[in-house]
């Protein structure tokens, strides 16, 4: 904790109070007009300032909450007022309701408890508190009561006996060794003022800056293609009327079916002929097979005996390839879509060849339909390929991709766990882009083919630094920025130099140090209040 004298800040706080709207919502009373007495209420305003004791600042903070708190300088047995600010960390919103209890412990286990039982305003807590006793007190407070109680430390206070000359490293805000109270002593530092009512009815958050581990990453566009090999077709093995398989339901595009669940049944418009037809192919193909077999065996010993020439050992093999092909073909179909006959013999069953989604059905129940036309088309999802499309000048920086991000347009940066880079191009496409395409499991079919997404992927090595939200990143005039908290209301802009950027991340190689506290959102309105374009016609609610 390092309280600081505040004269100046409560004599602006006082001309800000006097001159401020009854509209800004800040003060129940109504405020006099400027031009009717404004001589005299900047007389009284300077005179009220002069005789206040000297007020000390404390911020520090929780896990859980922000502390930021203004008191006069403590005497035993005299009554002061304790402007309490607390805020929120996780959403930075002010607290709405109380108790708040105060709990002072001095060195020799003497303990004094002071209570708010309701909040003055959102966000604050205006108690008058008296310590009784002298001393050198460490102050918690206490909000909440049962178990729902949230803590925060506000750090060591003298309580001085009444004309006793308080101490010099007291006056000069001394925290007593406690790290985790800010408010510094430099009077040059946070020099933009920035109240907690503003803070409050806007969108604002402040990060602590750590050291991390950062990796260049190169963000692109990218397109989610189906991963080769993982399509297929269902084609009718004979011509006839389509009818729905025995569930009754018609397969729709966008249905999730597994390899072997009925598709649909083909009625064949000549009986049992077409099934008995694809029986005597898969004869026949068997037939030409072993012929084409023994005549490549015949033809392979003539030429070991010299009497026929390489070409014609060539063409044997080739017959017998095809043969094999042949066979292979007429298999399939059989073992794919499984015909099975009813009692007649005359249905044939259409089968899923792989698992996966119907990309598309091409006809509709009752309709008829020639021999080995498809049906309908489908993709096994459970993989896909990101085709991350990078610009040929970024290609001497990508090493080791991987650790790969993807967004939609308007959508948040999400993880595809599991991608593994499937290759890397080696020339330029149509689009002059080189591709760098990741094979991304997709069990839950979000990533859906042809769609197009933003890709970010880490380029290689990657370092220890100073790590930032890049929209703690300010352009100001050219120079790069950053909103620096000193405490509760207090800021600085500070100049800083960056370095590699990772996503929404961004490395900072000069001009912050762990621990340091930066404004992740509004930094852009603190800038603005640092200028006098902000409008701070709202005096603190004292």
């Amino acid at each position: 904790m390092n309280p600081i004298p505040m004269p100046r800040r409560r004599l602006w706080l006082a001309l800000a109070a006097a001159l401020s709207l009854p509209l800004s919502g800040c003060f129940d009373e109504r405020v006099p007009e400027p031009d009717e007495q404004s001589e005299q209420v900047e007389e009284r305003s300077q005179d009220a300032a002069m005789d206040e004791p000297p007020m000390r600042a404390v911020t520090t903070w929780s896990r859980e909450l922000e502390l930021f708190i203004e008191f006069p300088a403590p005497t035993a047995g005299e009554p002061g007022e304790y402007i309490t600010h607390l805020t929120h960390l996780n959403d930075f919103s002010p607290v709405m309701s109380g108790p708040l209890r105060y709990r002072f412990e001095r060195e020799d286990g003497h303990v004094e408890e002071h209570v708010a039982e309701t909040i003055a305003r959102d966000g604050i807590f205006l108690p008058e508190i008296r310590v009784e006793k002298p001393g050198h007190y460490q102050l918690d407070l206490i909000l909440g009561t049962g178990e729902d109680t949230l803590t925060i430390e506000a750090g060591h206070i003298t309580v001085t006996a009444p004309g006793e000359t308080r101490a010099a490293d007291d006056e000069h805000g001394h925290a007593h060794g406690t790290e985790d109270h800010e408010d510094g002593h430099d009077e040059d530092a946070g020099d933009i003022a920035f109240l907690k009512e503003q803070q409050w009815r806007m969108d604002f958050a402040v990060q602590q800056v750590l050291r991390d581990y950062i990796t260049e990453r190169l963000s692109v566009p990218a397109r989610i293609e189906p991963r080769p090999g993982q399509s297929a077709e269902a084609a009718t093995p004979a011509s006839g009327r389509l009818v729905p398989p025995e569930s009754g339901e018609w397969k729709r595009a966008g249905d999730r079916v597994e390899a072997g669940e009925v598709l649909a049944r083909v009625l064949p418009l000549s009986g049992a002929e077409d099934v008995s037809q694809l029986d005597l192919d898969l004869t026949e193909a068997r037939e030409r097979v072993s012929l084409a077999r023994a005549e490549r065996d015949r033809v392979q010993g003539l030429y070991e005996d010299g009497v026929v020439s390489e070409k014609r050992l060539d063409q044997a093999n080739s017959d017998y390839h095809v043969a094999r092909q042949t066979l292979a073909r007429a298999r399939k179909r059989l073992d794919q879509l499984e015909g099975e006959s009813d009692q007649a013999g005359a249905v044939v069953t259409l089968r899923a060849p792989i698992s996966g989604v119907i990309t598309a059905s091409r006809h509709a129940a009752g309709e008829v339909v020639a021999a080995n036309e498809s049906v309908f088309s489908l993709l096994d999802d459970s993989h896909v390929w990101l085709k991350a499309m990078a610009y040929p000048g970024d290609m001497t920086r990508i090493k080791h991709p991987g650790d790969v991000l993807a967004r939609q347009a308007g959508g948040q940066w999400q993880s595809l766990a599991g991608a593994e880079l499937a290759y890397i191009g080696t020339r330029t496409e149509a689009n002059g882009t080189v591709p760098v395409v990741f094979d991304v499991p997709n069990p839950e079919g979000e990533l859906i083919p042809g769609t197009a997404w933003s890709a970010a992927f880490s380029t290689g090595d990657g370092q220890m630094a100073v790590v930032v939200p890049t929209s703690a990143i300010l352009d100001d005039d050219g120079i790069e920025v950053v909103i620096v908290q000193h405490g509760g209301e207090r800021f600085e802009r500070r100049q800083v130099k960056t370095g590699i950027r990772s996503g929404e991340r961004v490395a900072i190689t000069a001009g912050l140090q762990p621990g340091e506290r930066v404004v992740m959102r509004g930094a852009y309105t603190v800038l603005l209040a640092s200028r006098g374009e902000q409008e701070i016609g709202h005096g603190h609610a004292h």
